[in-house]
């Protein structure tokens, strides 16, 4: 890591895309063949198709709803999926536990992962920061209920000085109250920050729009870019290559 990486105090990143390599597949047919399976074991009757139908309305439902209450559009708000888990329980008759609940939350993510990984050289360069006495934040649009274990399976968990989960917040990027919730819970300063993610809209557009430095790497989950990106942005090589960090 060169001496001008080193002019921010704060280093706030994205999560899935930028540290962490990751491919979901939520339509593959074992995968709800497993989960009504999963909750008929616990008392709570479904079919592959019934459940899958199911889960899909009460997110969509309860996204409309939590829009509403926030006077927000639908891409900017954030449910906790917990909540469509126990759902799916209660409809059936059966009320579960917290520890139900979360197990199920669990079992349905293990399920629908294909893979996870971290990118070559991401956790080096979050120790290296936290060596140099930089802050370092998440600002992750993800489910806490997921991403949290998942954090402490990789073994990055405890390198970040703040998380913050759109889950938690009911927004997520680009929406700036995301943004704003961070800055004012850890007393952060845009002057002295800087985003690193993956996505053009989310992470780069967001933080511009905040007025927050950026720098963007694009990866395998990255979308296309339209057009070049904003002045305050610096693009990078990869996450560990641009701070000269070898896996």
């Amino acid at each position: 890591m060169g001496k001008a990486d080193f002019m921010y105090r704060d280093y706030i990143f994205d999560l899935y895309g930028t540290l962490v390599d990751i491919r979901t597949d939520e339509e593959r047919a074992v995968l709800w063949k497993k989960t009504a399976r999963y909750y008929a074991l616990q008392g709570a009757q479904y079919s592959p198709a019934e459940i899958k139908k199911r889960y899909g309305e009460l997110v969509a439902e309860k996204e409309r709803q939590l829009a509403g209450r926030m006077k927000a559009p639908c891409r900017d708000v954030e449910i906790k999926l917990e909540d469509v888990f126990a759902r799916l329980f209660r409809e059936k008759g059966v009320k579960p536990s917290k520890r139900q609940v979360f197990d199920a939350c669990l079992f349905f993510r293990n399920e629908s992962l294909c893979y996870i990984r971290l990118f070559p050289g991401a956790k080096k360069l979050l120790q290296r920061l936290k060596e140099a006495g930089k802050g370092v934040y998440l600002l992750s649009n993800a489910q806490r209920i997921f991403t949290e274990p998942e954090m402490r399976m990789l073994g990055i968990y405890d390198l970040f000085d703040g998380i913050l989960y759109s889950s938690d917040c009911g927004v997520k990027k680009p929406s700036p109250l995301f943004f704003d919730r961070l800055f004012e819970k850890f007393g952060l300063e845009k002057q002295n920050a800087v985003m690193i993610g993956n996505d053009c809209e989310a992470d780069v557009g967001g933080a511009h729009a905040y007025g927050l430095a950026s720098m963007y790497v694009h990866t395998n989950q990255s979308t296309p870019l339209r057009g070049a990106l904003p002045a305050d942005c610096k693009r990078l090589a990869s996450i560990g290559e641009a701070f000269g960090i070898a896996d």
